[in-house]
């Protein structure tokens, strides 16, 4: 009975030093909660809750974050800022890129013009060289019978046999220059190819991480 007295008196008293209040401030101290008309500064870190006049919570404001959370918040942050600068660089390329192709099969005709240029050339230059070959044989052929008549080459055959092989040697390296443009040429035709497909079904600036392949093929099955 004495408890109960004790107790009632305790919250009679507490109700008391409320209602004489405009508001009271609620927080945690080492696990014991405290209740005052205000909060410390060295406490205010913490988190508190504010009460009216009822005792009812009326606001809370959350503990300050700890080192460790602002740095999360600054990766975080910069992790989102980093994301949006690659997809505005990817949206431009994306732009440039289907002013060119509209669809893939633009990319693919481009893709063979290109090709179809390439080899064309490669072919020239190889009847180029069978001319160049035989015109050098010849040419050696009249070094070597001047030399079995014990004569010295003439400056100006010389000259032109070394012309010709450099042309020779010419033509092969632009030869093997033009098999790797092809081989670059198709390499990145296919990347725009793949990459006008996904813009097909996503908007320009999508990044590659956020692109469903499967979901391109399925709404691209016998476009």
């Amino acid at each position: 009975m004495k408890l109960f007295v004790w107790c009632a008196v305790l919250s009679s008293l507490l109700f008391a030093s409320v209602s004489h209040a405009n508001k009271l401030y609620r927080f945690r101290i080492d696990g014991r909660v405290i209740i005052k008309d205000h909060v410390p500064a060295e406490y205010t870190h913490l988190g508190y809750e504010v009460l009216n006049s009822s005792g009812m919570v009326v606001k809370k404001v959350a503990p300050a974050p700890t080192a460790e959370e602002l740095a999360q918040r600054r990766a975080a942050e910069e992790a989102k800022q980093q994301r949006l600068e690659r997809m505005a660089e990817q949206r431009k390329k994306d732009l440039d890129l289907l002013r060119l192709y509209a669809k893939p099969k633009d990319v693919e005709r481009a893709r063979k013009r290109k090709a179809d240029e390439i080899d064309s050339y490669v072919q020239l230059q190889r009847r180029r060289i069978g001319d160049l070959e035989k015109k050098l044989e010849e040419s050696q052929g009249d070094a070597a019978n001047i030399e079995r008549r014990g004569l010295e080459v003439p400056a100006d055959l010389r000259l032109e046999i070394a012309q010709l092989q450099n042309r020779i040697r010419d033509s092969h390296q632009n030869i093997r220059n033009r098999q790797q443009e092809m081989i670059d040429s198709t390499k990145e035709f296919s990347r725009h190819y793949e990459r006008v497909r996904i813009l097909q079904v996503y908007k320009p600036g999508t990044l590659d991480q956020d692109v469903d392949l499967d979901k391109v093929d399925r709404e691209l099955d016998g476009f």
